[in-house]
C-alpha cells in the first residue's frame, strides 16, 4: 500500500523519496518518477511529511527510531543506523498510515510531541485497491496544526479524511472498523461456502444478497472474487489476524468481551496454523468447503 500512495502523490506533482525493504518497490518508486532512498534518516531528509506504511508497530520503531539497514547518504559514525526521526527536518510531520495498537500511537505521539516533531495517528481504510484508485479512507488522531502541515499527502492518496481526535484515537477507529472488517469477511466466506454446498447459483446469491439486509461492504467485496475463484491476495489471513489480534486485545483492555472477535480468530490462527497466513483472506472459503467431523480446530 506504500508504493501505492507514494504513486499518488507523484501523480499529484509532489516529489517522493522512498525506502522500502523490498527492492521490486524502490524499483517501481524510480520508475514512477519517485527518488530511492538507502535507508529511512535518507527518505525523511528534507521531507514535509514522512509518511509511515509498515506492518506493525515494531518496523515503526525500527523505520522511526532505528537502527536501519544501510543508509549510504548518511554521514557521521553513525551512518547506516540512523532512524528517520534523526534525520527530520523542522516542521514535517510524521504520518502513521500503518494500523497499530492505540496505546502505542498515542504513546508514540508522546514521544515525537518531546522531539518537537508534529504527528499523525493516520491509519487507512480501503485495502490495495483503495490505494491504488486513491479511494483511501483516512483515520486521523493528531492536532490541528499536524492536520494542516500533512494535508497535502491526505488530500493526494484519499478521498475522505476523518479527524477523530488526538493519537491513539485514530488508531481506537482503525482497530472497531477492523474487528467488522474480519467478521464480515469470514462470513462472506462462510455464506459463499454455504451457496456452492447448497446448490443455488453463487452468481444470483451475490445479486440478491447485494439488495438485501444481509450485505456488506466485505461480502460485496470479496464475494464475487470467491465466486470466481480469484484468490489473488488483496489482503493476507496473516494481516487479518495481526489487526483482529490489536482489536481484541484493546477490547479486553476495557472491559468489553470479544465473542464473535474470539471465534473468528480461532479460524484465522487455524488457517495460519495450517500454513496458509500468507494466502488471501478469501481462501477462508476452502476451511467451509472442506468436509469435516471435527471442528475443534476451528475454533
Amino acid at each position: 500500500m506504500g508504493g501505492a500512495m507514494a504513486a499518488r502523490l507523484l501523480a499529484s506533482g509532489h516529489a517522493v523519496a522512498g525506502f522500502d525493504v523490498n527492492a521490486y518497490a524502490i524499483v517501481q518508486l524510480v520508475a514512477g518518477g519517485g527518488e530511492a532512498a538507502g535507508g529511512p534518516a535518507s527518505a525523511a531528509r528534507g521531507a514535509e511529511v514522512l509518511l509511515v506504511m509498515v506492518h506493525d508497530a515494531a518496523q515503526v520503531e525500527q523505520v522511526l527510531f532505528g537502527p536501519a539497514r544501510s543508509d549510504h547518504g548518511d554521514a557521521g559514525p553513525h551512518a547506516g543506523r540512523l532512524g528517520a526521526v534523526d534525520a527530520l527536518s523542522p516542521g514535517c510531520v510524521v504520518w502513521l498510515a500503518s494500523t497499530v495498537p492505540p496505546a502505542y500511537a498515542a504513546e508514540l505521539g508522546q514521544r515525537l510531541a518531546a522531539r518537537g516533531v508534529d504527528f499523525i495517528d493516520g491509519p487507512v481504510s480501503g485495502g490495495t485497491t483503495g490505494a491504488d484508485d486513491g479511494q483511501l479512507v483516512a483515520i486521523c488522531g493528531a492536532t490541528a496544526q499536524a492536520m494542516d502541515g500533512a494535508d497535502f499527502a491526505l488530500r493526494a492518496c484519499t478521498h475522505r479524511i476523518h479527524r477523530v481526535g488526538m493519537p491513539g484515537a485514530g488508531s481506537t477507529v482503525k482497530m472497531i472498523n477492523q474487528l467488522l472488517v474480519a467478521a464480515h469477511s469470514a462470513l462472506a466466506c462462510e455464506a459463499m461456502a454455504l451457496a456452492m454446498r447448497a446448490g443455488v447459483d453463487p452468481l444470483q446469491v451475490i445479486d440478491v444478497i447485494a439488495e438485501s439486509a444481509g450485505s456488506s461492504r466485505m461480502f460485496e467485496k470479496r464475494a464475487p472474487r470467491i465466486a470466481a475463484g480469484d484468490h489473488a491476495v488483496h489482503a493476507s489471513i496473516d494481516t487479518l489476524r495481526k489487526d483482529l489480534g490489536i482489536a481484541i486485545r484493546a477490547a479486553e483492555q476495557v472491559g468489553v468481551e470479544p465473542v464473535i472477535g474470539r471465534c473468528v480468530q480461532g479460524l484465522l490462527d487455524a488457517a495460519s496454523g495450517s500454513g496458509h497466513g500468507a494466502e488471501s483472506d478469501t481462501s477462508l472459503v476452502r476451511h467451509f468447503l472442506t468436509a469435516r467431523t471435527d471442528h475443534e480446530d476451528l475454533r
